[in-house]
């Protein structure tokens, strides 16, 4: 009877977080805000930033070919498919070979500058593409 008991009253504090999590939650509009909290600051932390964007990148990257066709389709109409294909390919062979490099050489900044953006525009598989224009 006790064990029924000890259950019952883990479950409801579960279900009486869970009810409270939205109520707690803030959004927040600055995006500036978060960008600035979000950037790394220091040497180590742009390195490792690097290191994590050139394995993602490489892991990621045969989703540029559905993404290409997608793309292409959009801006070039009937023809998108089969250019989509091509330019999907080739963007995964890219993406692969940058990500490679970055994952290599995650603590050499990539510019004489020394900073550590991204070589590839853009930075993810998954961040938008410009249209581009006719």
């Amino acid at each position: 009877m006790s064990n029924r008991f000890f259950v019952m009253a883990i479950l409801l504090t579960i279900l009486l977080a869970a009810a409270a999590t939205p109520a707690v939650a803030v959004p927040v509009d600055n995006k500036d805000y978060i960008d600035e909290v979000v950037a790394p600051e220091t040497y180590l932390e742009n390195a490792s930033y690097k290191l994590v964007r050139g394995i993602t990148n490489m892991v990621t990257s045969p989703a540029e070919i559905p993404k290409q066709i997608v793309v292409t389709t959009r801006d070039r109409g009937a023809i998108g498919p089969v250019l989509g294909l091509f330019k999907g390919v080739g963007m995964t062979v890219m993406r692969i070979g940058f990500g490679a490099w970055e994952t290599v050489s995650f603590l050499l900044p990539n510019s004489l500058e020394g900073d550590f953006a991204p070589i590839l525009k853009p930075e993810y598989v998954w961040n938008t593409s410009e249209p581009t224009r006719r």
